[in-house]
């Protein structure tokens, strides 16, 4: 606790010791109240008001590759039954955008599309309904085992 807020403290626990006493209390009474009144007055001067609590943050340069991106954004991806709901899948389509156009695919062409990455990592990206996470980990591994680095 800082000086001022001991100062306050003091003055506190004397004004109420001061307060009862004039009344006519017991010093008992009057010894227990000023006794609550340090209290709170300690509680009251050791909370962090106005203080930021965030977590810090590790920079953002010191981290390689781009997994930091995928710890991130997976907690995002998932619905309250762990699958891979409407906006992973959309996020995943993107993905797998950009890495067909880069292989020669045109990712709006289905039979291309089947016969570059397999049968199941299709399914995946044409999905409409959540999937299973073990469903996104095998189109993202088809995705990067079959078509070039960028």
């Amino acid at each position: 606790m800082s000086g001022a807020r001991a100062a306050g403290a003091v003055l506190a626990v004397a004004a109420v010791a001061a307060a009862l006493w004039g009344i006519g209390l017991d010093g008992v009474n009057v010894a227990l109240a000023a006794a609550a009144t340090a209290v709170a007055a300690a509680v009251v001067g050791h909370r962090d008001l106005g203080r930021d609590h965030a977590l810090p943050q590790l920079p953002g340069e010191r981290r390689g590759g781009h997994r930091h991106e995928v710890s991130q954004l997976s907690w995002s991806l998932t619905d309250r039954d762990g699958r891979i709901g409407e906006r992973g899948l959309r996020q995943l389509r993107e993905v797998a955008a950009g890495r067909l156009a880069l292989a020669g695919i045109d990712p709006a062409d289905d039979d291309a599309v089947r016969a570059h990455l397999g049968e199941r990592a299709w399914r995946t990206l044409r999905a409409t309904t959540p999937q299973p996470v073990r469903a996104l980990d095998a189109c993202l591994t088809a995705l990067e085992t079959r078509s070039p680095r960028d």
